[in-house]
């Protein structure tokens, strides 16, 4: 009797050694080595309930999430009392709902992008609205979704009219200050100022026009075939 008790004394000894290793693995990152203690652990103590739930955790951490929850449930309705493994497999389960759902919407993007970015489009835009907000170059764009196009006409547009501001004639002194700043205007600010109206200008119309494209796009899908 003496004999199995000292072995049950070193058994225990060895299984929390064991478990108190794993524990540090996985503090430090190492789940390999985290892995080989509970496992050696468990060979020790099979069904103990606690190195059950290390052991699903490793698994769910190796992305083996059916596994881990499939474990949490055995553990559960081992143990009642033992909540936390219920929790686990409950967010375990939501895991693997939203990655076969994520499957889902992948496959079907594949199989049928078409139907898939209909379900995506912007909501109708007015084209009036996206010419008076193109006073600022690049706005009626932002609205209409085409961010990144916005914002390279809002720069070629500030860029244009800072250089023609830059290198636009001295009108100080007597006189008409238009005439002398027709007069006095050189090639170059007339370069710029010819650019910065002709990109504003072309923001104003292909707001407007995106944005009627859209709706009308909009308006074509609605319709039955």
């Amino acid at each position: 009797m003496a004999g199995e008790d000292i072995e049950e004394i070193r058994t225990q000894a060895e299984y929390e050694r064991l478990f108190r290793s794993a524990h540090v693995s996985r503090t430090r990152g190492d789940y390999e080595h985290a892995i080989v203690f509970i496992r050696r652990a468990l060979e020790l103590r099979p069904m103990d309930p606690e190195a059950r739930e290390f052991a699903a955790d490793m698994l769910l951490a190796r992305g083996e999430m059916e596994k881990a929850a499939e474990e949490y449930k055995a553990i559960f309705e081992a143990d009642k009392s033992r909540t936390s493994a219920e929790e686990k497999f409950a967010r375990a389960t939501v895991q693997i709902a939203e990655g076969k759902r994520q499957k889902d919407l992948l496959r079907q993007m594949i199989e049928n992008p078409d139907a898939f970015r209909s379900s995506y489009q912007l909501p109708p835009r007015n084209p009036t609205v996206a010419a008076v907000l193109t006073g600022i170059p690049g706005l009626g764009h932002v609205y209409c979704g085409q961010t990144v196009k916005g914002i390279v006409l809002f720069l070629a547009t500030s860029f244009c009219w800072l250089l023609f501001f830059a290198l636009r004639p001295n009108v100080g002194g007597l006189g008409d200050p238009i005439s002398r700043f027709v007069q006095n205007l050189n090639a170059a600010a007339v370069l710029f100022l010819c650019l910065a109206v002709s990109v504003h200008l072309y923001a104003f119309v292909d707001a407007a026009v995106t944005a009627d494209r859209i709706s009308k796009g909009l308006r074509d899908l609605a319709e039955p075939r």
